[in-house]
């Protein structure tokens, strides 16, 4: 919980008192206790906003104050005694401690710090792929020159927490207080030039993801010298949103499949996934044009340095991307099972898969993994996060303690992924030793590269 909303809370004690304070100083206690929780609440209105975990809160705090209004204004009235008394103050704490129960399990979460030298910064921009008649947003994350103002996690805080409510089956006003998420990530500041020209990566969400539902790694990458383009992967997000104001939730539909069908697995790789690979491959294409005509990034972009990663569905294309297309140089996927051809032609890139002790229970799925491990004609790393789920190598644990699985710290696991997320790129794109070994925070299934891939690109 935010500090204004603990105080805010906190202002209900002299109410909750009055029942053990003696008779002879009740009144003058009721008076002096009444509008405190309207004024902390008002403070916490202006510093901070609401949201709708503490509305049944603001309604005690005007209770509270329009109980004792007649006092205030020197009108005495009978004051309640005995039972009533009782009955107020257990129904107070009642409230109270429903609004410290909303705000634990539904906390305005702090993102972790970026621990690279670079400040970060922050731009989304919107594609169109003419050959296609496609659109995407991406965002941009990138070394910065300075610090600025933090930016938002989304600028569209309805639609994003409506879609997520969509598919949950819950209303979206419940997600309204990802209007108060931040990143440590600016925008409107400079790209840095010192270290320029940058690596490359580019990052694809999982189905039905979003482009912000890695931020906290996205911006970790961005800090330690990298450029990060993340992707919406229009109708197969949650939701994309244009600068235009147009809303495009996710809708299978619009890749021909029809609202009636199951999408299986053979649907998914015929429809989705060569559609998910060619927006990769499209902003590798924009890349090649930013890096000479686009006045923040021309001339700071080393493209032959480049890397793709993804989370689920978005780590599948990713693998292919590197497949199918030789600018990419390394690939990264973050528990995701495989789709397309990588299953049967093995990949001459290196590739590291990330997956999650859930993931692990499932054996059809790792049986595809060591296959694809086993026949690769490049090195290929594999290492589990022991207590994970799927969705620990996203943000999506640090909204709620609910979604945090026994005996998982999602900070401590995030670190952990972004420590050999970037070992993994420093290695392959930077010409670094050696990935991190030895070490028990994962569970290696196969003995790290020990030498740096750089040299034996082609």
């Amino acid at each position: 919980m935010r500090p204004f909303e603990w105080l805010f809370l906190l202002s209900f004690i002299p109410a909750l008192l009055i029942p053990f304070i003696p008779q002879a100083w009740r009144r003058r206690w009721l008076i002096l206790s009444a509008p405190l929780p309207v004024l902390v609440g008002g403070l916490h209105l202006v510093a901070e906003g609401w949201r709708v975990q503490m509305v049944p809160v603001y309604f005690l705090a005007v209770m509270v104050l329009a109980s004792r209004l007649p006092a205030l204004l020197g009108r005495e009235g009978k004051v309640r005694r005995g039972r009533g008394i009782v009955v107020s103050f257990v129904s107070a704490l009642i409230v109270v401690g429903c609004g410290v129960l909303a705000g634990w399990l539904l906390p305005v979460a702090d993102l972790p710090e970026p621990t690279g030298p670079y400040p970060v910064g922050i731009l989304d921009r919107e594609l169109v792929d003419e050959d296609r008649g496609r659109r995407l947003m991406v965002s941009v994350w990138f070394p910065s020159a300075q610090d600025g103002t933090p930016a938002p996690l989304t600028h569209n805080p309805d639609e994003v927490a409506n879609a997520l409510g969509n598919l949950s089956g819950l209303p979206g006003i419940g997600l309204q207080h990802l209007t108060y998420f931040t990143l440590s990530a600016s925008e409107d500041v400079p790209l840095a030039t010192d270290g320029a020209p940058f690596p490359v990566l580019v990052f694809s969400h999982g189905m039905v993801g979003l482009r912000l539902q890695n931020s906290s790694t996205l911006q970790e990458l961005a800090s330690w010298g990298y450029v990060v383009v993340a992707i919406d992967h229009t109708d197969a997000a949650a939701v994309t949103v244009f600068p235009d104001g147009e809303a495009r939730f996710y809708n299978l539909e619009n890749f021909g499949i029809p609202s009636d069908v199951e999408p299986d697995e053979a649907i998914i790789t015929e429809r989705v996934f060569p559609v998910w690979v060619a927006d990769q491959r499209f902003v590798y294409n924009t890349l090649e044009t930013w890096a000479v005509n686009d006045p923040l990034l021309a001339g700071k972009l080393d493209l032959t340095r480049i890397g793709s990663f993804g989370h689920s569905f978005g780590g599948a294309t990713a693998l292919e991307v590197c497949r199918v297309d030789d600018r990419c140089r390394a690939a990264v996927n973050m528990d995701g099972g495989l789709y397309g051809d990588i299953k049967t032609q093995p990949s001459v890139r290196p590739m590291l898969l990330m997956t999650s002790a859930e993931s692990g229970q499932f054996t059809d799925t790792v049986e595809e993994w060591t296959h694809m491990v086993e026949n690769t004609n490049s090195t290929a790393d594999w290492l589990e996060l022991p207590g994970s789920t799927h969705f620990s190598f996203t943000i999506t644990q640090l909204l709620s303690p609910l979604l945090v699985p026994e005996h998982f710290d999602p900070r401590a696991g995030l670190h952990v992924i972004d420590k050999y997320l970037r070992a993994f790129f420093d290695s392959h794109l930077r010409g670094a030793e050696t990935l991190p070994s030895g070490e028990t925070d994962v569970r290696w299934l196969t003995d790290p590269v020990p030498q740096s891939g750089l040299a034996s690109l082609p």
